[in-house]
């Protein structure tokens, strides 16, 4: 079996709970050493990343870095099969005393020397499959669910929770547990049979909004949000004296317990309907006057001043990686052509300096969970369609480039660098027509709100006067 490295099996949130069961996987623990340095990529182990002072980095050697570990995982998805795939989600690992250690964090910062990159390697894929085996064995606990409502109700309630907290509690508070989190609970609604065009909103029920990614979950977020989704499938709200243990679950206190004093009971907060700030764009999208907001104009139009590059280059970002991303923006719009997504990933990938960018398959959040930006099966499909506007001439350059800035900002494509993303993609669609704005810092750090058509219309006579400013 040969694997190309954009397969859907090398994708972690696109799997399924039968491409990872363990019932459906055999897997021998005690060969895992010997079948990692079986099927290590040729060539030997890259050099390990050292900071050195005052030195340029090394961009080849790491791309060669981050190339070794997805021909790694190739490798392993064709020994072990998709599930394999998971060896580098940074899911801890317990050791014999009970400590939690992270074994892969990525390859620039775990590849060493060959011996100990390859234990690593290992380790990490015996703690994902060690997760995986919890996951089954709690499946199994919770499942067949009750028919009987109530019952029901206090069951999905119990699971919700209990995942949650394994997740968690795998996870740790610093890691990224989040994206696990949501995976492990579509698994589980999978498993229980629930129908599968439902998961997402369902998902973003009981967790969307509601905690941090890279912190753990209090107890009372955990039973708050375990309790919004049994209630959203069952459609049962437990009554007043419906009574949680006092540390349930894993020592957490319930905000339902009444076996503490009224006055330290911890209180339940109610989480309100967050609206989707996506959907919202795109209606305004719609209604926006684009053809009519500003006049048409064409370069050339530049100074030896680049506003954006120059803001971008200042902000708490790596200046490297975006200066080398905005290279290969100016490289594509001298070539011509559209804007389109494999475009912005490659952007992208520089400018996170990641192997892969791909478009999130999740709904997002931004601004502390204020704004939510749901996610569809169809919507890179849409977005690709948007993106294929910002290069059409019946539009005034402006408005485009305006509009592509928001599309970019408001369907959140990536997990992270959205605004980065848009900035770029703003950049291109200029200087497609030879403009680079000399000033671009008030454009860059001016929120400019999805829902407000005057706002979106604003953008793009902002950009025209920034363009004017530019020329004069």
């Amino acid at each position: 079996m040969t694997i190309d490295y954009d397969d859907p099996q090398l994708r972690l949130k696109a799997l399924t709970w039968s491409d990872v069961d363990p019932d459906r996987h055999p897997f021998d623990p005690g060969t895992v050493l010997d079948v990692v340095r079986a099927v290590a990529p040729a060539g030997g182990v890259p050099a390990p990343y050292r900071y050195v002072r005052d030195q340029v980095f090394d961009h080849a050697a790491e791309t060669a870095r981050w190339n070794w570990q997805q021909a790694m995982t190739v490798a392993l998805v064709e020994h072990y099969g998709a599930w394999a795939c998971g060896w580098s989600a940074q899911m801890p690992g317990r050791t014999t005393d009970g400590v939690l250690v992270l074994r892969w964090h990525g390859a620039r910062d775990s590849i060493a020397t060959p011996e100990e990159t390859l234990d690593a390697v290992a380790g990490a894929l015996l703690d994902w499959r060690t997760f995986l085996d919890d996951l089954a064995e709690l499946f199994t606990v919770h499942l067949p669910l009750p028919a009987e409502p109530r019952a029901a109700a206090a069951a999905w309630e119990a699971t919700t929770a209990s995942l949650v907290a394994t997740v968690a509690a795998r996870s740790g508070d610093d890691e990224d547990w989040y994206s696990i989190c949501a995976l492990a609970l579509t698994w589980f609604l999978t498993v229980a049979e629930v129908p599968g065009e439902n998961h997402e909103a369902l998902i973003d029920t009981a967790i969307g909004g509601r905690f941090s990614s890279s912190v753990s979950p209090l107890g009372a977020e955990v039973a708050d949000a375990a309790e919004s989704l049994a209630a959203t499938l069952t459609g049962i709200t437990p009554q007043p004296d419906d009574v949680w243990p006092d540390t349930w679950p894993q020592d957490w206190p319930s905000w339902r317990s009444t076996e503490l004093p009224t006055a330290t009971r911890v209180p339940r907060v109610y989480s309100p309907a967050i609206p989707d700030t996506l959907a919202s764009w795109r209606r305004i999208r719609q209604a926006a006057r684009w053809e009519h907001a500003t006049e048409h104009v064409t370069g050339p139009a530049r100074t030896a001043r680049d506003g954006i590059a120059e803001h971008l280059s200042r902000q708490k970002y790596p200046a490297a990686r975006i200066l080398a991303a905005l290279d290969l923006v100016r490289a594509d719009a001298a070539e011509g052509g559209p804007l389109t997504f494999e475009r912005l990933e490659a952007w992208q990938r520089e400018v996170l300096d990641v192997a892969n960018a791909w478009f999130r398959t999740t709904s997002a959040w931004s601004r502390a969970g204020q704004e939510r930006y749901a996610y569809s099966a169809y919507l890179p499909e849409v977005f690709d369609a948007c993106l294929t506007e910002a290069t059409d001439p019946a539009v005034p350059l402006p408005s485009r480039a305006a509009r592509v800035y928001l599309d970019v900002l408001h369907f959140h494509p990536f997990a992270d660098g959205n605004a980065r993303s848009a900035a770029l993609a703003l950049y291109f669609v200029l200087a497609r027509e030879d403009i680079i704005l000399s000033r671009a810092a008030p454009l860059l750090m001016t929120r400019w709100p999805a829902a407000d058509p005057r706002a979106a219309e604003a953008l793009a006579r902002f950009v025209a006067l920034l363009i004017k400013q530019t020329r004069q």
